[in-house]
């Protein structure tokens, strides 16, 4: 009752990602679970007819492992029964053997077998992966109970099943344990990892990088040299998918090198490449060991830069938050500073000249105090939208107070950017703002400037020289620009 009662409790707690759970039992979902037993029972075809151990239904491409697994994730032990009739059904030919009693009773244990062993990884991994498989530290769990104690347990009891039935002697249990045990390990991290790479980095249909295309041609070009020429040269497949990793995105990395272990695979069956060996299960073991240590590299060094890349995104994201005003998208004040900074060195050293304004919005606590933040807040929006398309793409804007905004006039002398300033004034004075009460408002600006000419101050004195003319604006009478004359200057 207690091992009932915690398996129920693991059941309906579940995976979140996938709801492992309470389900109707819809004809939608029937359908689909029919879908995915033919997926389970063509798979396993397939694999039996590429490499096969005695007895012929035993392969060493169980992908059939994976799609159970994805099948538990998705339907919880709904999908267990589907899983072990097609289990059943694809193992019966091969268990079929005249000199074997009860060739149904050992197919139908070996079926159940197979079902159990998704259904138990499933539930491992809602146990021990809720989050799923993210990271290599994550990964490394997946593979000891998903990859490992699910199928420990499968290769146990279909080991222990071929033997009583008398389809297997004494001498071939290690070599045939291990095989089925490498097998179904790699059907389950071959299939998880496609799936995986899809869910975290989906398919985005771009034009081929030439870093893709290249990588392609390599690893085909050692394929194709390994299995008719040098067979060792095969190894050199492993480092490429390596550099592929650090290169390329996670969808990718995973369907090639999944492509390419099914090709090597197979040519094995061929007695191609150099994983043939004296005995089937010799060739077996060591190909699926080189393929399973491959996988789980690729996988890994995948899934690495995959978190190193959403780290970096991420950065980058708080950066451009952390440096742009959320009511008007502008550039603020954090951002403003180090590209005035940039913009005050370049003209000092080519000797050419720029000019810094700062404006703001003439009586705007009114307008906010008559008819609220939110009109305000229409209102900055719209004149940062003027702004937006008064300025060149040269220009540098930015929101560096509540209403006050700085612009940055590369390459602009006092006279161009006054005249510029004045166009920009003009706009503004000619919006009109339709207030809450229905009735229709214009607003003024008032705009100060000053210019470098080839003067030896700091971007930060020349800000503030800007931030003055700003008041003499104010002082003669607001909605006007004035530009900063030095108290020398006659």
């Amino acid at each position: 009752m207690l091992i009932r009662s915690y398996l129920t409790q693991i059941h309906q707690k579940g995976h979140k990602e996938f709801r492992v759970g309470k389900r109707s039992t819809s004809l939608y979902s029937i359908i689909f679970l029919l879908l995915s037993a033919v997926a389970y029972y063509a798979s396993a075809r397939f694999g039996m007819s590429l490499f096969t151990l005695f007895p012929s239904n035993i392969s060493l491409l169980w992908l059939p492992s994976g799609i159970g697994f994805l099948m538990c994730l998705r339907w919880g032990w709904k999908a267990v029964p589907f899983i072990i009739i097609a289990a059943y059904y694809v193992n019966l030919p091969g268990m079929s053997v005249s000199t074997v009693e009860a060739a149904k009773l050992h197919t139908l244990i070996s079926a159940i077998a197979d079902g159990l062993e998704s259904y138990i990884a499933m539930l491992l991994f809602a146990k021990y992966l809720p989050r799923g498989v993210i990271n290599p530290k994550t990964l490394s769990k997946f593979i000891w109970w998903v990859c490992i104690i699910p199928p420990l347990m499968t290769a146990t009891v279909i080991t222990a099943n071929l033997w009583v039935g008398g389809y297997l002697v004494s001498h071939q249990l290690e070599e045939f344990f291990v095989s089925l045990l490498l097998a179904n390990s790699l059907g389950m991290l071959m299939v998880y990892q496609l799936y995986n790479s899809l869910k975290l980095d989906p398919i985005q249909f771009k034009k081929p990088s030439i870093g893709l295309c290249l990588s392609m041609v390599l690893i085909g070009f050692i394929f194709l040299l390994g299995i008719w020429r040098y067979p060792a040269i095969i190894y050199l497949i492993l480092p490429v998918l390596v550099i592929m990793s650090f290169e390329l995105r996670l969808l990718t990395v995973a369907s090639i090198s999944t492509l390419t272990f099914i090709s090597l695979i197979t040519a094995t069956h061929f007695d191609l490449g150099p994983f043939v060996a004296m005995t089937d299960q010799a060739t077996a073991f060591e190909l699926m060991a080189f393929t399973f240590a491959c996988a789980i590299t690729v996988f890994g060094l995948s899934l690495q830069q995959y978190q190193m890349r959403l780290a970096k995104e991420s950065g980058e994201r708080w950066k451009l938050a952390a440096e742009h005003d959320v009511l008007t998208g502008l550039p603020n004040r954090r951002a403003f500073m180090p590209a005035l900074t940039k913009e005050h060195h370049r003209s000092v050293r080519l000797g050419h000249t720029y000019c810094a304004v700062i404006w703001d919005i003439d009586d705007f606590k009114n307008i906010n105090d008559t008819y609220g933040h939110d009109f305000g807040d229409y209102v900055l929006v719209r004149l940062a939208q003027v702004m937006r398309s008064s300025c060149r793409d040269i220009d540098y804007y930015a929101r560096i107070g509540g209403e006050e905004f700085a612009v940055l006039l590369p390459e602009t002398d006092m006279e161009s950017g006054k005249n510029a300033m004045e166009r920009f004034r003009n706009e503004v004075a000619e919006e009109v703002f339709t207030a809450p009460d229905g009735t229709r408002h214009s607003v003024t600006i008032s705009i100060g400037i000053a210019c470098l000419a080839s003067r030896g101050i700091t971007e930060t004195e020349l800000l503030a020289e800007a931030d003055k003319a700003l008041y003499k604006s104010k002082e003669q009478g607001k909605n006007r620009t004035t530009a900063y004359c030095h108290p020398n200057k006659n």
